[in-house]
């Protein structure tokens, strides 16, 4: 006990630089301000299935390389004068994501000591979601629409919104109702529209191939919840055979892959291309009638 006493007195500037330390990383576990680390899994899962928006802080030159699908971009440096533009997600689960998860960490902070209810911060950040096999894209894309955590269900199972067409400054981002039946068909209420109404014709076979983990499936599937069809998700996770299957029929072993009446209509970029052309209605056995 002596010599640990003499020790400390002699090394008393080192002793006092390991408190500083402690109490700093004290603060930062214990902060308000502090936001829970998530993993590119525990992401992706907030992301397909509470529509979580993800708050991209890298520098623009980083983002154009390639970013989360749907992201929306603001510098660290400019979040601060730009939190108006996320106000309303404000009771919104935000991810929050970086080259490596240090300056996302400092935006999810900041974030919280906002106000902001639900904020997580990518362990990792974009390395993570590469390493784990999780796709970027170059397009813009968009975010999710905002939703009020009393629109939610008790255990947060929002349906994605962050999807549908190739988006534009003036896009909304559609949020049709769905219902699910016990064979692996889901059955969607059609759009409500002001002058138009959607119906459906000789209603065809529509089926998808999906992976749980592929966010390209989740804005394929909403495109189609958007048009009101009924369709049968086929998964291809832990199931060689089925992805090729699906491989032989559409040629491609990526998902998602759309077949209409046995008839291959592409993935998630072909049925989005097909919709801005005007030829994706006709296709799933929709057509428009004035009311």
């Amino acid at each position: 006990m002596q010599q640990f006493s003499d020790f400390l007195i002699g090394n008393w500037p080192l002793f006092l630089a390991l408190v500083v330390v402690l109490v700093l990383l004290a603060r930062t576990w214990i902060s308000p301000g502090a936001a829970k680390s998530i993993s590119p899994m525990e992401a992706l899962q907030l992301i397909n299935h509470r529509d979580a928006l993800v708050l991209d802080v890298r520098t623009d030159a980083e983002f154009a390389e390639g970013h989360i699908l749907n992201a929306l971009h603001i510098p660290l440096g400019m979040l601060s004068n730009r939190l108006g533009q996320i106000e309303a997600y404000r009771d919104h689960p935000i991810v929050v994501v970086c080259r490596s998860g240090a300056r996302s960490a400092q935006a999810a902070a900041q974030l919280r000591k906002a106000g902001f209810a639900e904020v997580f911060n990518l362990a990792g950040g974009v390395m993570a979601w590469q390493n784990a096999s999780l796709p970027l894209t170059r397009d813009k894309g968009r975010p999710p629409k905002p939703q009020r955590a009393k629109e939610r269900n008790a255990e947060g199972a929002a349906l994605p919104a962050a999807a549908g067409d190739t988006p534009t400054d003036t896009d909304s981002a559609p949020s049709p109702e769905s219902a699910a039946d016990d064979e692996g068909k889901t059955t969607l209420a059609p759009g409500e529209g002001e002058d138009k109404e959607v119906a459906l014709k000789d209603e065809p076979e529509i089926v998808i191939y999906t992976s749980a983990l592929c966010p390209y499936c989740r804005r394929a599937i909403a495109l189609l919840k958007s048009k009101g069809v009924t369709y049968t998700e086929i998964s291809v996770d832990g199931d060689p055979e089925t992805r090729r299957e699906m491989t032989q029929k559409a040629g491609a072993s990526s998902v998602p892959q759309i077949f209409v009446d046995g008839r291959h209509i592409g993935d998630c970029d072909g049925i989005h291309a097909l919709d801005r052309e005007g030829k994706l209605d006709a296709l799933l056995g929709l057509e428009k009638a004035e009311t």
